[in-house]
């Protein structure tokens, strides 16, 4: 063999091993935000599932984003959770990757209104079944109940996650 076949075979062999570990790197990419999603979204659906075992009444009181007005002045869970394996995006203000979101006006967390306009939620709709949808708070004769969870992560390696599932419970 003469010297210029043995530097086009080498060239050839290390072209080879950087397109191997190239892609190696992008399948273990892949499965980690596979196995993050994975996580959020049972994470979520869990949460889903905690706040339909709350009794319907006080649904809203005990998982939205205010302890003002729980339930029998016991502390709730709350609308923000942790998701054990996901940290939380850097700008997240409370420093937990899951949130319950419901029809509430802007800044007022413990008010539950038809008239917000959130069309992840379904919203605006008639939450009491009157009839009509006005700006009323609700929060406590409530007969339909959209909550969207979400969970916004920051996967190890520094790309943002996120899973969003929402729901309606009724007590029709």
């Amino acid at each position: 063999m003469t010297l210029l076949e043995i530097m086009l075979s080498i060239a050839l062999l290390v072209m080879g091993i950087t397109a191997l570990s190239r892609l190696t790197i992008s399948v273990t990419r892949t499965a980690n935000m596979q196995r993050e999603t994975e996580l959020a979204t049972g994470a979520a659906r869990a949460m889903i599932e905690r706040v339909q075992a709350e009794a319907f009444a006080q649904a809203f009181r005990s998982f939205n984003a205010t302890s003002t007005d729980d339930p029998g002045g016991t502390v709730t869970p709350g609308a923000h959770f942790a998701v054990l394996g996901l940290r939380p995006t850097p700008d997240d203000p409370d420093g937990l990757p899951g949130e319950i979101i419901f029809p509430s006006p802007a800044g007022q967390p413990a008010q539950l209104c038809e008239n917000v306009t959130e069309p992840k939620l379904g919203m605006p709709q008639d939450l009491n079944g009157d009839g009509h949808t006005d700006a009323s708070n609700h929060a406590t004769d409530y007969k339909l109940l959209p909550l969207l969870v979400r969970v916004r992560w920051q996967s190890q390696d520094g790309v943002a996650g996120t899973v969003e599932l929402k729901t309606f419970l009724s007590n029709f």
